[in-house]
């Protein structure tokens, strides 16, 4: 069965159901998975008219409204959940999110440590935290972090980039080639500038 068929399945189904929340959200999870985002977009916003406590809705209506630039939209969005879901580990890890990109690294950070004390496995928050710090020229927490990330994904390109980052900023050159290098490996895409100025050094 390919992505038309499924989705035409899915758009049926919502549409002899069109107040059943469960045959809304199906579509609307099928078309983000499907990459047919304002479709998604659309959909969630039935799902929560319907039932405005669908907490996964939405975050991921949360997260398309981010992507978009959307952030104050975006925040309400993650906000309103926490507010029925304090325990959320995706709201807190996309809160943070919005908080950095609002430039309040102090907020994002809290956000980013809760995301982790309620779910210690998630790599995610452990690389935005890093973030969080290298923005704050704390190298050696942000060092630490990704240490922490490495021994949960340890083919995490984005950790070892941002390792390079941080070894480079606390003065071991050398380190952070290493660290460059592996993530040039993993075949994430550093940045050519700091790349040239680590071969520089």
């Amino acid at each position: 069965m390919d992505r038309d068929e499924i989705l035409r399945i899915l758009e049926r189904e919502a549409m002899e159901n069109p107040h059943a929340v469960w045959a809304q959200h199906r579509l609307a999870l099928a078309y983000l998975n499907f990459g047919k985002i304002q479709e998604a977009k659309e959909t969630l916003r039935k799902v929560l008219k319907l039932d405005p406590y669908h907490f996964e809705a939405m975050i991921n209506l949360g997260v398309i409204l981010a992507n978009e630039g959307e952030l104050e939209e975006a925040k309400k969005a993650f906000t309103f959940t926490l507010k029925f879901y304090p325990n959320s580990y995706e709201a807190w890890n996309n809160l943070g999110l919005i908080e950095f990109q609002l430039g309040d690294l102090e907020s994002a950070m809290e956000c980013y440590k809760k995301a982790i004390s309620l779910k210690p496995e998630l790599p995610s928050a452990y690389i935005n935290l890093s973030t969080v710090f290298i923005g704050l020229e704390r190298w050696d927490e942000a060092i630490e972090v990704l240490e922490k990330v490495l021994n949960i994904a340890p083919k995490m390109g984005t950790a070892y980039n941002n390792l390079a980052v941080a070894w480079y900023y606390k003065g071991d050159r050398a380190k952070a080639k290493d660290y460059l290098k592996k993530a040039k490996e993993l075949n994430y895409p550093v940045n050519p500038d700091f790349e040239k100025l680590l071969d520089e050094a």
